[in-house]
């Protein structure tokens, strides 16, 4: 993208406009550790991404272990995620070796299902702060209890520092996707703001609608007041699927701190005018019913 393009071309000049006492640090993961128990039995179980299926960013294989906490000897497991969990423990390393053959599993199909388990763990994901399932072994059905909020291991987490401490995740307060950049700060006698440059899936099905096509691309502004606390956010896209936007054009202008760009929105030509030293953004419709496919009338 040439917007992108611009960005990792000139943050040398971006420095001037951000405080440095505002940072963003970038905490992707790939594994986690789980506190819980199983029957009662306090238990610690680690889980890291193995392989996903077709192509989805958020159905994909597992491995790890669990142990008693009392004993600490692993158990190994492997399995699948689609939002819940279901992990097996096998007797031999061929029988493990079934799950990471499987092709689009939970994809297109219900996850697969093998009987030839030692222990099999089916833990649900739910609402509140733990996930409740159920270990099988021997024929037996025991209760099992995850004390966190989300089973997912790939979360996109991207930290937001502020001058007074405090911390903010920006998958919280924005999106799941991440892609996010700060490339503006400013503070004043009445807000404070932030403007970030993001570059994001459309969304976690890449061979799905929008999935598939370019990534979402944009600018995101968020307003504080004086105290850090979050006033309101607004996004402009640059290109996007989901909001039928695409990038057109750069403007030049003759001050590094603006930066301009004309966007299509549908049939409407906007120009996108985005002020790096005041940390703001603003559109102006430039035409209507245009056709991209014909020579610009303004340049």
């Amino acid at each position: 993208m040439i917007t992108f393009c611009f960005l990792m071309g000139s943050f040398f000049l971006l420095a001037q406009f951000k405080d440095p006492k505002i940072s963003l640090q970038k905490d992707w993961q790939t594994s986690a550790t789980f506190k819980g128990n199983i029957a009662g039995q306090p238990i610690t179980m680690y889980l890291e991404y193995l392989g996903h299926s077709g192509w989805h960013d958020k159905v994909f294989t597992v491995k790890g272990w669990y142990y008693y906490d009392k004993y600490k000897r692993k158990i190994p497991l492997m399995g699948f995620y689609d939002g819940n969990l279901m992990l097996y423990n096998f007797a031999s390393e061929q029988d493990f070796k079934q799950i990471s053959d499987e092709e689009l599993f939970c994809w297109i199909s219900p996850c697969p299902e093998f009987s030839n388990f030692t222990e099999f763990l089916q833990i649900r994901q739910g609402s509140g702060r733990s996930q409740n399932g159920i270990m099988k072994y021997h024929n037996k059905n025991y209760r099992i209890q995850i004390y966190k909020d989300d089973l997912d291991i790939t979360l996109r987490n991207e930290w937001l520092s502020l001058p007074n401490g405090k911390k903010y995740n920006l998958r919280t307060v924005l999106d799941e996707y991440g892609g996010n950049e700060i490339i503006s700060t400013f503070e004043d006698k009445e807000e404070n703001r932030i403007l970030f440059y993001f570059e994001r899936d459309s969304n976690f099905n890449k061979q799905g609608f929008c999935g598939a096509t370019e990534p979402e691309t944009g600018y995101r502004l968020l307003t504080f007041d004086k105290n850090w606390k979050v006033r309101k956010f607004q996004v402009y896209s640059t290109n996007s699927c989901l909001a039928s936007v695409f990038f057109h054009k750069e403007y030049q202008t003759k001050y590094n701190f603006i930066k301009a760009f004309y966007v299509v929105h549908e049939s409407t030509l906007n120009l996108l005018v985005v002020n790096l030293k005041n940390a703001t953004f603003s559109s102006t419709v430039m035409r209507y019913n245009y056709d991209p496919y014909q020579p610009m009338w303004v340049w």
